[in-house]
């Protein structure tokens, strides 16, 4: 039972960056900035080495531009935890991530794009919380992946802490929720 709330304690920390019984104010703004400059990294990472592709990150003060209403969308939970990693990305940015990561200028089928967008999550995810460097053990679940056909919603309301890149003129947002 100590390890499950000590668990919680942890995600509830990367999640919100607002545990205001354990963190005060400062602590929390440090906790989302950590939050933010690991998950900079960690895509830029990942795309330049498997996708050779260069995300920008689009900087919070900026307005964030608007999805396309249907876009690519990839979960991956937390194993006994409500917490999940978030992936969108716009179709043309996926059909470019693997085309890159197959070596290939055919058109890709859909069950190949989700399979790739769902790895690009695994491995992000997977990343951040390795280099959130917590001290429990998290335990991710298999990613799930969807097309998105309400991106004017992406999560918003629940509260994400997350980041917004540009790729070669398309969009992709990663959220911790």
């Amino acid at each position: 039972m100590e390890q499950k709330n000590a668990m919680r304690y942890a995600l509830c920390a990367m999640r919100h960056a607002l545990c205001p019984m354990r963190f005060g104010a400062e602590e929390r703004k440090m906790k989302r900035q950590d939050i933010q400059r690991a998950t900079k990294e960690v895509v830029l990472d990942v795309f330049e080495n498997m996708y050779f592709m260069f995300p920008e990150v689009i900087a919070e003060d900026d307005p964030e531009p608007s999805f396309p209403e249907s876009c690519f969308k990839a979960t991956v939970a937390v194993k006994n935890g409500s917490e999940m990693f978030v992936l969108y990305g716009s179709e043309k940015l996926v059909v470019d991530m693997a085309k890159n990561l197959l070596g290939t200028d055919r058109p890709v089928a859909e069950a190949e794009l989700m399979d790739v967008f769902k790895e690009s999550a695994n491995i992000i995810s997977g990343n951040l919380v390795t280099a959130l460097d917590t001290e429990w053990s998290i335990e991710l679940d298999v990613p799930v992946a969807e097309r998105w056909h309400a991106s004017s919603q992406l999560d918003e309301a629940r509260g994400c802490e997350g980041c917004v890149f540009q790729i070669e003129d398309e969009l992709l947002k990663v959220l911790v929720c």
